[in-house]
């Protein structure tokens, strides 16, 4: 029972370090839809890979959390998804 118990919390630990990361993640290139506009340029390119890094990871640790709830479907569509992904198949 406790280490039920252990569990739990430690999921719900992740479940708030996802949501924390998730904030960080979303605010972090606002506004640049456009690879065509001078201000998409970034002054570090390095910024757009670990961008991109951080989303994967999170998509990870999502569906991670999805499969721990029992979310099969989502489960599923998050790792399609990751599996479509430039990054993963050699497009980007």
């Amino acid at each position: 029972m406790e280490l039920i118990q252990q569990y739990d919390e430690a999921l719900i630990k992740l479940d708030n370090a996802a949501i924390e990361r998730s904030k960080v993640v979303d605010s972090a290139v606002l506004g640049k839809y456009s690879i065509w506009r001078k201000e998409n340029e970034n002054e570090n390119s390095d910024t757009t890979v670990r961008l991109i890094r951080d989303q994967m990871i999170m998509v990870r640790v999502y569906s991670v959390i999805a499969k721990s709830k029992n979310k099969l479907d989502l489960y599923q569509k998050l790792l399609m998804r990751l599996k479509e992904s430039p990054a993963c198949t050699g497009r980007g």
